[in-house]
């Protein structure tokens, strides 16, 4: 899955000189925490439109703190002041082609809520950790009718295999797989198998002499 599969593309891009008030009252009518700030050559009179480049990108943590004594709060500015005047200039940004994953490991390294998606110099979408979230329910399959089933495996090639031909053998399906943690010797994996009753098929799967860590005997 890629950031292209999960972005919103629908971006609501404002000017540097907007004043931060208005943008702050754009942020409560649409219910958006993030907007990309886009220069347009034209300078200040001139809309946003082609030829735009992202310059910033403000949220809503960046004006909760306008005015107020929090010490990321920028002397001297007010709500009537320009949104440039807080904004964000070193804008961390992702391509539509990103692997989701990665992408995701720069919002928790960075510790940011949003990415602008640009395709070279062209704003196409943006993504934030909602995003990635979602994604991650709909990768491992919670949303549709299944069981998770945690087992403990050998850390050599085929062990997998084996379990998820064991799983088949019993005539279930598995609609995801994950590794859970990782040693020298063994490793745990997470599974969404497609079946209503977990605690059976985890029996089942014990009976083959396989360690099933979840769910829990009973």
């Amino acid at each position: 899955m890629f950031v292209k599969d999960i972005m919103n593309r629908k971006v609501v891009a404002l000017s540097p000189h907007v004043p931060i008030a208005d943008v702050e009252a754009l942020m409560q009518q649409r219910g958006i925490r993030h907007f990309p700030i886009m220069a347009s050559p034209g300078g200040e009179d001139a809309p946003v439109g082609e030829g735009e480049r992202l310059v910033g990108i403000v949220s809503d943590r960046d004006i909760r703190v306008v005015g107020s004594e929090h010490p990321d709060a920028q002397p001297g500015v007010t709500l009537r002041s320009a949104v440039s005047d807080i904004m964000t200039t070193d804008v961390l940004t992702a391509h539509p082609l990103d692997p989701i994953e990665e992408s995701a490991r720069t919002l928790r390294e960075h510790r940011i809520g949003a990415m602008p998606v640009l395709a070279g110099d062209e704003r196409v979408g943006i993504v934030t950790g909602v995003d990635f979230l979602e994604a991650l329910v709909a990768i491992t399959g919670v949303n549709r009718s299944s069981s998770r089933i945690e087992a403990l495996l050998a850390n050599r090639p085929g062990s997998l295999a084996e379990l998820l031909a064991s799983i088949a053998a019993l005539g279930h399906n598995v609609s995801s797989v994950f590794t859970a943690e990782r040693h020298e010797d063994s490793i745990a994996v997470v599974m969404r198998v497609e079946t209503a009753n977990g605690h059976e098929l985890a029996a089942e799967l014990r009976a083959l002499d396989y360690a099933i860590t979840w769910p829990a005997v009973s």
